[in-house]
């Protein structure tokens, strides 16, 4: 259920971990598909590495909680 996921006290701990390590230089977002039961999770950063690797820790908290299939 992409809501449970997304609401998540982890995945949004997570989440609130990466906005403050991206300070000003960068924003996260999580959000629901309208069309497709999937929750986006994207980074805009300083750098395209550090854009993978803050995707890549939410990601994880996602799967570490059973909500990727």
């Amino acid at each position: 259920d992409k809501q449970i996921a997304q609401d998540d006290p982890l995945v949004q701990q997570e989440a609130k971990k990466v906005a403050e390590l991206l300070g000003d230089d960068g924003r996260i977002l999580l959000r629901q598909s309208g069309t497709e039961p999937i929750v986006r999770v994207m980074v805009e950063a300083a750098t395209e590495e550090l854009c993978e690797k803050y995707v890549d820790q939410v990601i994880e908290v996602m799967k570490s909680q059973g909500h990727l299939i």
